[in-house]
C-alpha cells in the first residue's frame, strides 16, 4: 500500500512538472516548519472506551515540489508532525504525503497574496509508548489559509493555518489494540523558490 501511494506521489510529481510547458506553469520547491496542536477526542481499547488524551505542543515539517498556474497551484507534499501525550511518557507520530491545491488571491500591485488550500493524504500514524511502538496507514485530508509574502519574483515566504484530520488509526501494542482519533490545528511558516 505505501508503494502504491508512493509511486502516485512521484507520478503527479512528473505530471506537474510534464504540463509546464504547454500551460505557461512555473515549477518550484517549498518547506515549512511550526507548531502542532494535536487534539484527541477518544481513545479506546478493544473498543472500549478509555479516555480523552492531552497532547503537549508539537513539531511540524514539511517539503513540496509543485507547479504555479498563476492563480493556483498544485504540489505534492511529505510532511511530519510529532506531540507528546501529556504526562505518559508516549508519543504520537504522523507521517503523509499529501496532494495538494491552492487558490491565490493575487491583488493588484501588491506583494501580499492570500490563500486557501485543500488535500488528501495517506498518512501513517506510530505511536511510541513506554518502548512499544505500533503504526498504521489511514486516509488523512487538510485544510488550510494562510497569505505569501513575495520578497522576489523567485521567492515567497507565507504563514498558514491548517486544520489535519485521518481516519481513526487502529495501533496494536503487544496484545492490545487501541483506536485513537487524530486531529490537529498546525500553524506553519515557510517558503517557496520558483524556477
Amino acid at each position: 500500500m505505501i508503494r502504491v501511494l508512493r509511486g502516485l506521489f512521484f507520478v503527479l510529481i512528473l505530471f506537474f512538472f510534464g504540463t509546464a510547458s504547454a500551460d505557461s506553469a512555473t515549477p518550484y520547491v517549498g518547506g515549512s516548519t511550526g507548531f502542532a496542536f494535536l487534539n484527541g477526542d477518544k481513545l479506546t481499547l478493544n473498543g472500549t472506551y478509555l479516555a480523552d488524551p492531552e497532547y503537549d505542543t508539537g513539531a511540524a515539517f514539511s517539503g513540496s515540489l509543485g507547479m504555479d498556474y498563476d492563480g493556483y497551484r498544485v504540489e505534492g507534499e511529505v510532511a511530519y508532525q510529532k506531540n507528546e501525550i501529556d504526562n505518559l511518557g508516549s508519543d504520537v507520530s504522523v507521517l503523509s504525503f499529501m496532494a495538494n491545491g491552492y487558490l491565490d488571491f493575487q491583488m493588484e500591485r501588491s506583494r501580499i497574496i492570500p490563500f486557501v488550500s485543500a488535500g488528501v493524504s495517506y498518512a501513517k500514524v506510530d505511536v511510541d509508548t513506554l518502548g512499544d511502538d505500533g503504526s498504521d496507514g489511514v486516509f488523512a485530508f487538510q485544510l488550510g489559509a494562510g497569505a505569501g509574502f513575495q520578497i522576489s519574483s523567485r521567492v515567497t515566504i507565507d504563514a498558514k493555518y491548517r486544520y489535519f484530520a485521518s481516519a481513526d488509526p487502529e495501533i496494536e501494542l503487544g496484545q492490545k489494540k487501541y483506536q485513537m482519533d487524530i486531529n490537529s490545528h498546525n500553524l506553519l511558516f515557510g517558503f517557496r523558490m520558483s524556477f
